[in-house]
């Protein structure tokens, strides 16, 4: 069995425990943003996020998840976090995250699910949505700046 296969095997049984086990309020909470902050160090990124980020208003998950179909969302909750649990608690995680292939291709989907009318009118082959919308990346950089003032 290959390493994905076992990856997703695993995240599809995190998500059936967490579907059968866990109280609906703790799912809830472990979806939003200062949740995600809690371990990441991803301090400014989130303080970006939360000062000017255009999107301000929905969660990490919205954008950093699938949102085609629950159980999807939910095996890749469970794989995404639990590579974070492991990876935060062991002490080996990056000082800096980068979006991986598979995340950058989660995140432009739900860039064109939301923004899908605008999104039709463009061709998008082989460009990152946040190539062109530097805000949305989490950086701070002289476009935040400009928001903050």
């Amino acid at each position: 069995m290959t390493l994905k296969k076992y990856l997703i095997g695993a995240g599809a049984l995190a998500a059936l425990a967490v579907t059968a086990f866990v109280p609906h309020g703790l799912l809830d909470q472990t979806s939003k943003p200062a949740f995600c902050n809690a371990c990441h160090p991803m301090n400014d990124q989130y303080e970006v996020w939360f000062l000017t980020g255009v999107h301000r208003t929905i969660r990490c998950v919205d954008c950093h998840l699938p949102n085609d179909n629950e159980v999807n969302h939910l095996i890749w909750k469970g794989i995404d976090g639990g590579k974070d649990v492991v990876s935060f608690f062991s002490g080996v995680y990056p000082d800096y995250i980068t979006a991986t292939g598979h995340a950058k291709k989660v995140i432009k989907a739900n860039c064109v699910r939301c923004h899908g009318e605008m999104v039709s009118r463009i061709n998008t082959d082989g460009q990152d949505c946040w190539s062109c919308h530097r805000r949305i990346n989490h950086k701070l950089n002289e476009f935040s700046y400009s928001e903050i003032r």
